[in-house]
């Protein structure tokens, strides 16, 4: 191994292995302690920011500095970048920033990336704006929150509400789901997890503090998923379906029902303020199926396909 992979190859281990120590970093690199010590010392020379802690329980780790030095990553970590970049989703502000570092991205991989790279990258995005579209400023500083386990005070407007109010919550993850950000936060005084749209906060300041909350959900892209499908809804849906779950699940996506297996038929179940909207979206998705609850939807689906009848 040559000097410069090898110094390269240590940088990759402070940053997967903080506070490795010197007998530990000589021992994977397969140098003795001493050239180990003299490359973290041309490491810090170079501008890296590396702090050292003596004793049985010492060891390195990267620190930050005021200046970057440059990223150490892997074909598939520029891979997962690039096309993160190239398919960010919505946030404002960001936008201009996305393409400029796509684009110093692209000049300084090595070459025998690049084609792979093109490839990710050579992504159209459909033109136009999204509605809602979360604040850079706040995304970033709840995922600092997330991080650091850290409380975190912002201002949230719920769900057609005309005024915002104050909110502080015990932050676990932010989640992207079709193009949009939400976090799974335990408010103050609460006893569940709850799912708030990123695009409705606004203020998020980080308090410095751990508040008291239960054990985090196993999977919290799931909760938001079964948030956004049973939430607060002015109408609760249950429809059953004359055909396997299996195949349902193929043409419903998790956010917007939950699909339940009731013998070898199953049951669609999921909230909406707007019955019209669930009358066609249960039209489109060519199923054979009967309402269960609210009996109104069955008369919205009737309507539907009478106007469907006449106007066709």
């Amino acid at each position: 191994m040559s000097t410069t992979s090898r110094r390269l190859e240590t940088l990759a281990l402070l940053q997967t292995h903080p506070g490795i120590s010197a007998p530990a970093l000589a021992a994977r690199l397969g140098v003795t302690e001493r050239t180990a010590r003299r490359d973290i010392a041309q490491l810090r020379e170079l501008g890296y920011r590396i702090d050292g802690a003596a004793g049985r329980d010492g060891g390195y780790r990267l620190a930050q500095g005021r200046a970057m030095p440059p990223l150490l990553l892997d074909a598939d970590e520029v891979a997962a970048v690039a096309l993160s970049l190239r398919t960010a989703v919505g946030v404002e502000g960001l936008e201009t920033a996305a393409v400029t570092a796509l684009a110093k991205l692209t000049q300084v991989v090595p070459s025998q990336w690049q084609t792979r790279l093109t490839a990710l990258t050579d992504v159209q995005a459909y033109p136009g704006r999204s509605p809602r579209r979360a604040s850079g400023d706040v995304l970033v500083q709840l995922a600092l929150a997330c991080r650091a386990g850290e409380a975190v005070r912002f201002r949230h407007r719920r769900l057609g509400a005309a005024d915002d109010h104050a909110v502080e919550v015990q932050p676990y993850r932010l989640v992207a789901l079709r193009r949009l950000w939400y976090l799974v936060a335990c408010a103050r005084g609460a006893d569940e997890w709850r799912v708030y749209a990123v695009d409705r906060i606004s203020q998020a300041q980080a308090l410095g503090i751990q508040l008291p909350a239960p054990a985090p959900p196993d999977d919290a892209a799931q909760l938001v998923a079964q948030s956004l499908a049973h939430g607060r809804w002015r109408h609760q849906v249950r429809v059953a379906v004359h055909t396997s779950g299996d195949l349902v699940r193929e043409l419903v996506d998790p956010s917007v029902a939950a699909v339940v297996e009731v013998g070898d038929e199953c049951e669609l179940r999921f909230g909406t303020d707007d019955l019209d909207w669930a009358a066609r979206w249960l039209a489109y998705l060519n199923l054979d199926l009967d309402v269960i609850e609210p009996a109104s939807l069955a008369a919205r689906l009737r309507v539907f396909g009478q106007w469907l009848a006449e106007r066709y």
